[in-house]
């Protein structure tokens, strides 16, 4: 069980250093799912240890306790960060629709403008 524990914790620590390093938001949020995944797959095999009477019950216990807390912390990293990059998309979509619009309006006014600039000629 340690080789196993030691292995996927050591996984949850690389991806999280990882994605430290992430070239984008999505790459970002990835990497820390995947990094969840490993802090998971200690959290179970500590709580499994913990069960089965497997080391020192104290120690277990605060690391069971400690693997919880990680948890909560990277998913609440993960829910913000989508949250934001929700928001922020949402932002450059509606500034692209108010630029469109301007434009638009700047058109129909130019258009406006000359119909009604024009000289015409009355009918004789």
């Amino acid at each position: 069980m340690v080789p196993q524990i030691l292995s996927c914790s050591l996984s949850f620590a690389a991806m999280l250093e990882e994605a430290r390093a992430a070239e984008s938001d999505y790459d970002f949020i990835s990497k820390c799912g995947i990094g969840l995944k490993e802090c998971r797959e200690s959290w179970t095999r500590l709580r499994v240890c913990e069960r089965r009477h497997i080391g020192a019950q104290r120690d277990v216990k605060a690391l069971v306790q400690e693997g919880n807390e990680l948890i909560a912390i990277v998913t609440t990293i993960i829910k913000n960060k989508r949250r934001n990059v929700a928001a922020r998309r949402k932002a450059e979509q509606m500034a692209k629709a108010a630029v469109k619009k301007a434009r638009r309006d700047a058109r129909e006014r130019g258009a406006a403008a000359s119909t009604h600039s024009k000289f015409q000629i009355p009918n004789s």
